[in-house]
């Protein structure tokens, strides 16, 4: 049974580190899906931005600049100095950022920026922008048909100890007058000289649709991962309750189960041992007897039984009572658990009846260990309410070899000789035999 609950440890063990496994991995996956969330919803939330401004321009362009030229003025990029004219489009789109950045707490911000612009605030001045800004480069054609199908640039970084997620979106040129007049900034003599300064190629010019600027959106993710924080705590408590509760399911049928195998080996092992002197019963005995038996006649073993019936046990029972005669028969049982071997058999049959089966035992060394046996309990002495208590033995011995018919019938064979040594005066062991 000890390799059973080795197993069943085992097993539990198994149960449990598995339950470990699942759970960290349950843990990573959750945390590997927040960030994905995270990145995703502000992947959305500056799809939502750039797209805010970009219509912002347009409708700046065709309402408030359009109603301003069909009056005669318009934008210019110096309009500070010319009177009737607003900012460009590109500068009100700078304007409407700011304000944006100041009103929403810098929930989030943007800004037009360029590798072609001359405004330091505006060019590619961080790791980000020069990384993010040749990616879209290649996505520009050199003779567009039509609108490009721009994909945005992204991902996130740390700015002064907070993640945050930086975003780069195509701004092109999107109508004819905004590709001349690019075209046109690039031919002035400021523009070139500013060109030579930055070590940038002279001579830009653009088509309708290619890439003429982008809007950089950056969105601080410390809110959005507080809240995924949240929602993480509490899927790993549910998880870490869920796990809690497996592990005491687990435990529960693991106790329950080993107190049943502890009930069941209990009533295994009632049913086959005498519960006075612990030792095997008469049923239990035959039963392990049987493959010695089956040794003996296939293989041409030989085993020696011995029949103990004790003198003086009636004596004893009738003058100090029962519970002397149970404590004889506790020191018999000792007495020959001492003497024998290992895979030596020993059982009480009933009554004062023992048996002991030595396998790999010829009949001479039967016949030596029965008279050394018999002298053991000989010398038994029970001291009982100041007087001693001295007990006898008859022993039959018999021989289990492979003319043997069965287990019984050694036994009956065993019980008949220690009947013929309890009727002799003087010799109290006796071996069977056919003359008997």
């Amino acid at each position: 049974m000890s390799y059973v609950i080795k197993q069943r440890k085992k097993t539990v063990i198994i149960l449990v580190l598995g339950f470990f496994i699942v759970g960290a991995l349950a843990i990573f996956v959750v945390r590997d899906t927040t960030q994905f969330f995270i990145e995703k919803q502000a992947e959305e939330v500056a799809k939502i931005v750039g797209t805010f401004a970009k219509t912002a321009r347009s409708v700046y362009t065709e309402v408030a600049i359009a109603k301003l030229k069909s009056d005669g003025s318009g934008s210019h990029v110096d309009s500070e100095i010319h009177e009737g004219y607003i900012p460009i489009p590109a500068q009100f789109l700078k304007e409407l950022g700011r304000a944006t950045e100041q009103n929403t707490a810098n929930l989030f911000h943007y800004r037009p920026v360029s590798r072609w612009n001359i405004e330091p605030t505006q060019g590619l001045s961080s790791d980000f922008l020069k990384w993010a800004w040749p990616q879209l480069e290649a996505q520009d054609q050199a003779n567009p048909t039509g609108p490009i199908n721009w994909q945005p640039i992204s991902r996130i970084e740390q700015e002064n100890g907070v993640n945050v997620f930086r975003y780069l979106t195509a701004d092109s040129a999107t109508s004819a007058s905004c590709v001349a007049c690019h075209n046109h900034y690039e031919t002035t003599e400021n523009v070139k000289k500013f060109r030579e300064q930055a070590g940038t190629p002279l001579g830009k010019s653009w088509k309708q649709h290619q890439l003429l600027g982008a809007l950089e959106i950056t969105i601080p993710l410390s809110r959005i991962e507080q809240v995924a924080t949240e929602q993480l705590n509490r899927a790993v408590l549910w998880l870490s309750a869920i796990f809690a509760g497996c592990l005491a399911l687990i435990g529960g049928v693991y106790f329950l189960n080993a107190r049943l195998h502890r009930n069941l080996d209990s009533l295994s092992w009632e049913a086959s041992h005498d519960p006075m002197t612990e030792l095997l019963n008469r049923r239990a005995f035959e039963r392990e007897a049987e493959s010695l038996w089956e040794e003996a006649v296939h293989k041409d073993k030989e085993h020696s039984l011995l029949f103990l019936d004790l003198d003086k046990f009636k004596a004893i029972n009738d003058t100090y009572g029962h519970h002397a005669g149970d404590a004889v028969l506790k020191e018999v049982a000792i007495h020959l658990r001492a003497e024998r071997r290992e895979y030596d058999l020993v059982a009480r049959l009933g009554g004062d009846e023992f048996s002991v089966l030595l396998p790999y035992c010829s009949r001479d060394v039967g016949m030596l260990v029965a008279k050394r046996v018999l002298c053991n309990i000989e010398s038994i002495r029970i001291d009982w309410k100041g007087e001693v208590l001295t007990i006898g033995a008859s022993i039959g011995l018999a021989s289990m070899d492979k003319d043997s018919p069965s287990v019984q019938k050694v036994v009956e064979q065993a019980d008949m000789a220690s009947y013929i040594a309890k009727k002799s005066t003087d010799i109290k062991v006796v071996a069977y035999s056919e003359n008997l």
